[in-house]
């Protein structure tokens, strides 16, 4: 499907990932959160996703839909992309 890894692309899931971070970077500013902090916030991301994931995969559900679970997964790769930010941030050279 993407034959060049090497080449970043702004499209499809990647666009949609890159704006909800953006997003989340507009509503909440700069984050200071531990490392616990931020893998406990990503794995409240992952549970909502499997809700979401449940709930379209069950017939008797009123919440059936493949939107609620994009929507959730394109919120998760963002708050992937949080927690890969910050780790980064930590193996930058402090300066004094």
């Amino acid at each position: 499907m993407y034959p060049d890894y090497d080449t970043p692309r702004l499209t499809g899931p990647y666009r949609d990932v890159h704006t909800e971070r953006a997003s989340q970077q507009e509503q909440f500013g700069s984050e200071e959160h531990t490392l616990q902090e931020w893998a406990l916030a990503l794995a409240e991301n992952v549970g909502t996703l499997a809700e979401a994931v449940l709930d379209a995969t069950r017939d008797d559900s009123p919440d059936a839909s493949l939107t609620a679970v994009r929507r959730e997964a394109v919120k998760t790769g963002a708050g992937v992309i949080a927690l890969l930010e910050y780790v980064d941030s930590l193996e930058q050279p402090t300066t004094t």
